[in-house]
């Protein structure tokens, strides 16, 4: 971590994650007991870690009775001759006086001290090392110079004088520097400072964030790539009430101010069209820099500079990909709204744009309504949620809602929002804030959808079967109604829950009745559950064989909401046990994507499987597994178990 960007909670040295042989290496240095003299020079990329090395080896000193004086260069004193040797040397000043009349004068003519003609550096530099000497020889000390790429001229010269000449004294002189900078001149001892393995960066992520959400973790070391500022810093942006799961984070994770300091110099010193074409690296891997069709002409001469300047590298496939992704991070941080708006409306013309992207980069380039748009992102999380990707889903439908000009679809939208909370991530609490949400946007709102969600609210919050069996039959029987069909298959699947929970054969008539009126709309599932649940022992042999096909169809099926609605149904005739390995690939990738709902219900499922079995152990197992997830978060499954 370079100065200024450490870590609110300094390790100790001997607490370095993957650090052991640099630490040793130090150490040996400080305490004379290696062959390197006193001086070594740390090379590193901007965050691995340097200024943790730094100060642990002042912790070194300290444990060996050593004095430190420590500096650091900085950009906006890189032009100010010798401040960086006033700031190492200003705790020495009451040393001055025991220098020679020539050395203390030139030390203090240089410092700004004291008045004259300025000394010739030489001069300046035999003085400094006095000094150094001298202070040493009342207790050993360390000099630690951080960042010397940004000393001034005139400090780098005369403490690589220093570093040279300190071979065999008490003074050690240890400096960092990026490796896109100048160590100071003729120093003959560096070490390359290497981003940690992933086992190491694992390591420091848990160690410092234990609670992170599913998934989360293997993004972070995915895109700090060993860099030990980034798995400190970038989890404080992540935090699990914004992002609740890996699936749920932005293709550019957002950067900190430190992270976005360190990351973001080289990119803001290249020229405003270099950088809006970086910006198209908002798609998330900056592989669409390749595609001609998106950067248009003249964009290789921009790539060239961006290449020179150790931002992109062209790879093996000839692909444009950044350095770094968190580099990639800061091109967006520094972008201004308009140019992202830009960007993304020219990656919405990428040629091998799929429908899903296409409508999130078109929203994200909306600056107003747009129910084109929103048309498009309702779609998308239809297919997310039939993918198994319930926060995708609520994503796009709340970015859909946000988008939509007209009152009466926004308040829809948001009711459908409401639903996929209610039904496959299982949280009452958005549920309840959705619909009131939807109701706030037009009071009258009456969509099938938020129907669905309001029953769901009641049948698993309250456990009223009876209002909830009201509510959505009402819905169904309005006259005005003009649902889509999937408003009708969730409509009618809540119902048929409500029914089957309540078995009065006036509610099994009124849903047959309803069956009937959408029968046109409603899928095969549904339909056979509306034959086999009204009296499984009579189920035809047509229903059991088409139910047969169905569980086959599932080996491959990817929709959780498929899976369970089939599985219901095959409970209800003893066929739970072909349900199996669905039910477990539910479990979990549901556990993966934050589907609480759908994850409940399968294990609610594989808890009765395994009991019809006698798999006793496994039926604990998931009976435990169902309730330890429901009861702290107030979650339900669409059992009504």
């Amino acid at each position: 971590m370079d100065h200024g960007e450490r870590p609110e909670h300094r390790q100790a040295a001997s607490d370095l994650t993957g650090r052991s042989s640099e630490l040793d290496l130090i150490r040996a240095v400080i305490e004379g007991t290696g062959r390197l003299g006193g001086s070594l020079t740390l090379r590193g990329e901007p965050g691995v870690g340097k200024s943790a090395l730094l100060d642990a080896a002042a912790d070194l000193a300290l444990a060996n009775g050593m004095r430190t004086l420590r500096a650091a260069g900085a950009e906006f004193e890189a032009n100010i001759a010798f401040a960086g040797l006033n700031q190492l040397l200003v705790p020495l000043t009451p040393m001055f006086p025991r220098l020679d009349s020539s050395h203390e004068s030139a030390l203090r003519v240089a410092l700004g001290f004291g008045d004259g003609a300025t000394p010739s550096r030489l001069l300046i530099a035999t003085a400094t090392l006095s000094l150094l000497l001298l202070a040493a020889h009342d207790q050993p000390l360390v000099v630690l110079v951080d960042d010397t790429q940004w000393l001034d001229d005139a400090s780098a010269d005369v403490l690589a004088f220093v570093a040279r000449r300190v071979t065999d004294t008490a003074v050690r002189v240890l400096t960092a520097v990026r490796t896109t900078g100048q160590p100071l001149a003729g120093d003959v001892n560096g070490l390359t400072i290497h981003s940690l393995d992933d086992a190491a960066a694992e390591s420091l992520l848990i160690d410092r964030y234990p609670d992170l959400a599913e998934q989360v973790p293997l993004r972070i070391v995915t895109e700090a790539q060993g860099n030990p500022l980034a798995l400190v810093e970038l989890p404080t942006m992540l935090t699990s009430d914004r992002y609740p799961t890996g699936n749920a984070l932005p293709a550019v994770l957002p950067l900190t101010e430190r992270l976005s300091r360190t990351f973001a110099s080289r990119i803001s010193a290249l020229a405003p069209e270099t950088q809006d074409l970086l910006l198209l690296a908002l798609d998330g891997s900056g592989r669409v820099l390749s595609d001609e069709g998106v950067v248009g002409p003249g964009a290789a001469a921009q790539l060239d500079i961006a290449e020179h300047e150790r931002i992109v590298v062209v790879d093996r496939q000839h692909a444009v990909v950044f350095r770094h992704p968190l580099v990639r991070s800061a091109v967006v941080e520094l972008a201004g709204p308009e140019a992202r708006r830009r960007a993304h409306r020219a990656l919405a013309k990428g040629r091998a744009l799929d429908p899903g992207h296409r409508a999130w980069h078109l929203a994200d380039a909306s600056f107003g309504p747009d129910e084109e748009v929103a048309s498009l992102l309702q779609r998308e999380a239809i297919q997310a949620l039939k993918r198994g990707d319930p926060t995708a889903a609520v994503a796009a439908m709340t970015r859909s809602a946000d988008l939509s000009p007209d009152l009466q679809h926004r308040s829809q939208r948001l009711a459908a929002t409401a639903y996929f909370a209610a039904e496959v991530m299982g949280d009452p609490q958005s549920v309840s804030s959705l619909l009131s949400d939807a109701r706030r946007v037009n009071a009258g709102v009456g969509s099938l959808a938020a129907a669905s969600a309001a029953a769901s609210l009641l049948l698993y919050s309250d456990g009223d079967v009876i209002s909830a069996y009201r509510v959505i039959s009402a819905a169904l029987r309005a006259p005005d109604i003009e649902p889509a069909a999937e408003e009708v298959n969730s409509a009618i699947w809540i119902l048929s829950l409500t029914v089957a929970l309540n078995g009065r054969k006036e509610m099994w008539d009124s849903y047959r009745e309803l069956v009937e009126r959408y029968r046109h709309m409603l899928p095969e599932s549904v339909l056979i559950r509306s034959e086999i649940a009204t009296n499984p022992a009579t189920a035809s042999p047509e229903a059991l064989a088409t139910l047969d096909r169905q569980i086959a169809a599932l080996a491959t099926e990817r929709d959780p909401g498929q899976i369970i609605r089939v599985a219901y149904v095959a409970n209800d005739v003893d066929r739970l046990a072909d349900l199996r390995e669905p039910l477990l690939r539910v479990w979990r990738e549901g556990m993966q994507a934050g589907a609480v709902a759908s994850v409940t219900n399968a294990l609610m499922l594989l808890c009765g499987e395994s009991y019809l079995a006698g798999r006793w152990d496994d039926t604990q197992r998931f009976a435990e597994e169902a309730w330890n997830l429901s009861r702290p978060t107030g979650t339900w499954s669409s059992s009504g178990t």
